[in-house]
């Protein structure tokens, strides 16, 4: 199941071979995800903040969850695509969309998504292009669109300070026990790919007292980072947080790189920025969901990848126009014609 994820994913950046193909790219997956927020998003509206958003059916976003999550990772996207878009009516329409995403985040009444859109949206507002504005404009959507929600979705947000009652949350705990039992007697290898198995949790959940109504059951990790503890060990761990910081890093340095390059900083800079935005949204989202896995993050990735391939090239173009002239030969030069001296000598 991951490797049919990730082999598509490969094949996908493989084929971007220029900046446009990686800007059409952004589109389309952001777009694809997109569309159910969209729709959500009418539909939260429609119902009063009464109804639940929940995902396409059949994938690892089917769940109101994950969806709302894998929305709150594209926003900052939409938000680039909004900034470099030249026609205004695109640009509306982008701006709709947002909005719509947002709505439908809150629709989810997905407790994880709610921190994790705050969050992000402090980030997207310090990495935008107008900080201060940005900011103070997604605080009093956020606000506004906690104002529009039903009762019942203030009652479910309210269980966040009184987990402790909370039959979802005691669950999450009590898995994420067992699968830090598991990693601490596996520390290398973990339990493998399938940590959510009965053999596991018989031999590793807690027993009694307390833990006693959820004995006999079996959980997905709820987190992105006890599943792959629980999965892969320690140091399977390391390396996840590793990647996902090294990403972070890398994406800044190639955004402040690429204000220096002429044909990508009208919109390369800002998209690694958004980029920072969305593993935010993934940081935080994730420590409750079990989407160690979902590509969207890992698109992430690849749009840094390509675009420090990209900003390379680029600067490696401009130092060869900008370098001296070579050697002329004067095997063919005519006689009474004088050559220009190289000034690579000496």
């Amino acid at each position: 199941f991951v490797a049919k994820i990730h082999l598509m994913l490969l094949v996908s950046l493989c084929l971007v071979a220029e900046p446009k193909q990686l800007r059409i790219l952004v589109w389309v997956v952001t777009l694809s995800v997109a569309f159910f927020g969209i729709k959500g998003g009418i539909y939260t509206i429609a119902t009063a903040g009464g109804g639940r958003v929940w995902g396409p059916p059949g994938g690892l976003l089917q769940g109101n969850n994950e969806l709302a999550v894998a929305l709150t990772m594209l926003v900052p996207y939409m938000y680039w695509m909004r900034e470099t878009a030249s026609n205004r009516w695109v640009r509306r329409a982008l701006f709709v969309a947002m909005v719509l995403c947002m709505v439908s985040i809150f629709g989810s009444q997905s407790r994880g998504a709610l921190l994790a859109v705050v969050a992000m949206s402090f980030f997207l507002g310090i990495k935008s292009k107008h900080p201060v504005r940005m900011t103070a404009l997604l605080a009093v959507g956020i606000l506004i669109a906690i104002g529009f929600m039903s009762e019942n979705w203030v009652d479910r947000m309210e269980t966040i300070r009184t987990y402790q009652t909370d039959g979802s949350a005691m669950s999450r705990i009590w898995t994420w026990t067992t699968l830090w039992n598991a990693a601490v007697d596996n520390p290398i290898t973990g339990a493998g790919f399938r940590a959510d198995s009965r053999i596991v949790f018989d031999t590793y959940a807690p027993k009694g007292g307390e833990w006693f109504i959820f004995e006999g059951r079996v959980y997905v990790a709820h987190s992105i980072y006890f599943q792959m503890l629980g999965e892969h060990g320690f140091i399977g761990l390391f390396l996840f947080l590793a990647l996902w910081l090294s990403v972070w890093l890398v994406a800044g340095r190639i955004g402040k790189t690429a204000t220096g390059v002429i044909e990508l900083r009208d919109w390369l800079p800002l998209l690694m920025r958004m980029t920072q935005a969305s593993l935010v949204g993934y940081a935080v989202g994730g420590a409750f969901l079990s989407l160690a896995y979902l590509d969207l993050p890992y698109y992430f990735m690849g749009y840094v990848i390509l675009s420090g391939i990209f900003v390379s090239r680029a600067m490696g173009k401009d130092q060869r126009a900008a370098s001296p002239s070579s050697p002329v030969a004067t095997d063919n030069v005519p006689s009474g014609h004088k050559t220009a001296p190289s000034l690579t000598r000496g």
